[in-house]
């Protein structure tokens, strides 16, 4: 029978959730997986058992290889979402005292140290919004598209009555206003004679003023093994 991995990256956390029995045949899956994100650097491992309804002694053996791979502060494995079979397992086998668990994946993620939860939130947090050009500012103001043809022949003296628009001082480098902006100036874009731009006019206006024992030594512990 298979067992379903599912993946997920929270900052430097990756968490595994695994799916199924966790035995001789699957845990050799699970190993070759521990072992490729361990090739790619990763070193935080939340593992959730919610969807395992058995384990074996070589479901056990894998855990326990990943965790004395990390063992002495080259990083940690937590376990989480064990059923009660599950848990008898590991107390009976005396890993319930190798391995942090916790009865959930939410309790696991609440028990983070400060230093992963705001990795965590800084990887979730939104990209800056980029900020508008000059030339996007006088497109936006003059209703003209983003993308338009060659600039007009009359560029620079587009790009100067675009910066006093927008009460920005026109310098050299301004010159070459993008073509959204200068289409502006295009017969089919100018408003009949007499007739002010509503946009230019809006433009115009004033703005309103306002330290627990490392892995090995409890696996020692545990069997009466000199520390």
């Amino acid at each position: 029978m298979a067992i379903d991995i599912q993946q997920e990256q929270l900052g430097t956390l990756r968490i595994l959730g695994l799916s199924g029995r966790l035995d001789t045949e699957t845990a050799v899956d699970v190993e070759l997986a521990l072992q490729d994100l361990l090739g790619a650097g990763e070193r935080q491992f939340l593992i959730d058992l919610g969807g395992i309804g058995y384990v074996s002694s070589a479901g056990l053996r894998v855990l326990l290889g990943l965790a004395k791979q990390l063992d002495g502060g080259k990083g940690t494995v937590r376990l989480c979402g064990l059923n009660a079979s599950v848990r008898q397992v590991f107390d009976v086998a005396g890993f319930s005292k190798l391995f942090t668990i916790l009865p959930d994946r939410n309790a696991a993620l609440k028990s983070l140290p400060p230093s992963m939860t705001q990795a965590m939130r800084a990887a979730q947090a939104p990209a800056p919004k980029a900020e508008l050009t000059l030339g996007q500012r006088a497109a936006m103001l003059m209703n003209v598209p983003s993308r338009t043809p060659p600039p007009h022949p009359q560029a620079a003296e587009i790009a100067k009555a675009a910066a006093e628009l927008l009460g920005v001082r026109h310098t050299a480098q301004q010159a070459a206003i993008p073509a959204a902006v200068a289409a502006a100036a295009a017969p089919s874009a100018r408003p009949a004679a007499g007739k002010a731009a509503p946009a230019a006019k809006a433009a115009a206006a004033p703005a309103p003023a306002g330290d627990k024992p490392g892995f090995m030594g409890k696996l020692r512990g545990l069997f009466g093994g000199k520390k």
